[in-house]
């Protein structure tokens, strides 16, 4: 029984024969018991998604082979890794819709078969994660912004200390006249 399922990156199909497609997600923390047997972790954070796609390409296509290398080592203008749009039912499920090829692309002949078996791994660019922390980053610079200029709640003093001399010489009094 040989299925085909369809993986698309930037919406060009990688046809492989008998495609598995796994995802993972690791939780990075760090031991802090030191000499003790105590099981306190620190955590630092859920990383990136990866997916590891494995599948037969048939010695009659190696074009499929060859493609996969290229898109495997292709590089933006930048000068970096090329970053791809991910279509595959598993990365829809997970929400993972970017990736850039990680780790190694590998092709052994298998034994009793005219084929290759193809594994690479997508890694998450701008992972979910990423994304909530960025806005939470955001939002904090935002407020700091908004926070002790002169609004109710702070004295005087402070925030005379806070204003630049702009909004000290020109700004407080212009604000102060029109009440």
């Amino acid at each position: 029984m040989t299925s085909m399922s369809t993986l698309a990156l930037n919406g060009e199909g990688i046809a492989l024969k008998d495609m598995r497609v796994t995802v993972s997600m690791a939780y990075k923390d760090k031991d802090q018991s030191g000499q003790t047997s105590s099981t306190t972790n620190a955590e630092q954070g859920i990383k990136a998604k990866e997916l590891r796609i494995s599948g037969i390409v048939p010695f009659s296509q190696p074009e499929i082979l060859k493609r996969i290398f290229e898109l495997g080592s292709a590089r933006d203008a930048a000068g970096k890794l090329q970053v791809y749009r991910v279509a595959h039912t598993v990365a829809r499920a997970v929400n993972f819709r970017e990736g850039t090829f990680t780790a190694n692309i590998d092709a052994p002949q298998q034994e009793g078969k005219m084929a290759w078996l193809v594994t690479f791994t997508l890694r998450e660019k701008l992972s979910v994660d990423e994304k909530k922390q960025a806005r939470a980053a955001s939002k904090v610079s935002a407020k700091k912004q908004t926070a002790g200029k002169g609004g109710a709640g702070a004295t005087a003093a402070e925030s005379e200390e806070k204003m630049t001399w702009f909004e000290r010489k020109v700004l407080k009094p212009v604000n102060d006249a029109l009440g």
